[in-house]
């Protein structure tokens, strides 16, 4: 493991799927009989139901497993490991890693390699770590940390490569991967919300209209890839619009929205973007 992997580990079926449903995992690794019984039918359901997060068996050889495997391999899953077989842990870790792949965020990187071309390299990597992870990167402060670089260095950056600012990737980079979220018949807004760090949904909510240009319903129920990916590379790079004032405009609005109908002043959500 790399110091900055973590484990969750779920004792039943019903804690397995809050896990998937409110935790930002890359992977999960599961048993079909960890409980005792072979269950190939929750396990079918979850594949199902939650398609953007890849799932990986890992079984004993065994006749009865062989059978779950070519079932759940029809709904989704993503992989096997074998018990004693092919579970080294650096097998097991390249194993992982391949499934993670987000192919929709790879899309998205291809697009802004002439952007990213002028950058530095380490500026690059963290980038790319944002997009696969943007609940771990929750203002610009915390991308310069990541490169180890100023503040001050990293809006340089972004200007000498004529992306717009670095508050706007941050939240174009939530606003992505709650994208590939919502694809999942499994996730309410809310969950993905919770999943990418926001304190309210309705927050989210905006800056998807904000950056994909439509409400979340619509946007989960008919924008294609393609056009997911192409709204994204607009807000990243430079228009006569910027992104980050067009994002300081929908803020003022959710506010004064906040403002009429919750008097309690929370705020935290906004303020993690200000």
């Amino acid at each position: 493991m790399d110091t900055h992997d973590q484990i969750c580990v779920a004792d039943s079926w019903e804690t397995l799927e809050s896990l998937v449903r409110l935790e930002p995992l890359s992977v999960v690794v599961f048993n079909p009989a960890a409980d005792g019984t072979m269950d190939n039918t929750r396990a079918c359901r979850l594949i199902r139901k939650y398609a953007s997060i890849p799932f990986v068996a890992y079984v004993p050889v065994d006749a009865s497993f062989v059978r779950g495997i070519a079932h759940m391999s029809n709904d989704g899953l993503q992989d096997v490991v074998v018990y004693h077989s092919d579970d080294s842990p650096i097998r097991f870790r390249r194993t992982l890693e391949r499934v993670s792949e987000i192919p929709q965020v790879s899309t998205l990187i291809g697009k802004l390699e002439p952007w990213l071309s002028h950058l530095p390299p380490a500026l690059v990597d963290v980038l790319g770590d944002t997009l696969h992870h943007p609940h771990e990167y929750a203002s610009a402060e915390d991308i310069a940390a990541g490169a180890n670089v100023t503040l001050s260095a990293l809006y340089r950056s972004f200007r000498n490569a004529r992306l717009n600012s670095p508050k706007s990737f941050v939240v174009g980079a939530r606003v992505f991967r709650g994208y590939v979220y919502m694809r999942d018949a499994g996730f309410s807004i809310g969950d993905v919300a919770m999943k990418l760090g926001y304190t309210k949904p309705r927050i989210f909510a905006h800056h998807i209209e904000c950056v994909l240009g439509d409400s979340p319903s619509r946007v989960r129920r008919s924008m294609a890839d393609v056009d997911a990916v192409n709204r994204i590379v607009s807000w990243f790079g430079s228009s006569k619009r910027s992104a980050s004032q067009s994002l300081q405009h929908h803020m003022a609005r959710v506010i004064c929205f906040l403002a009429l109908v919750d008097w309690s002043g929370d705020l935290a959500g906004v303020r993690a973007f200000s």
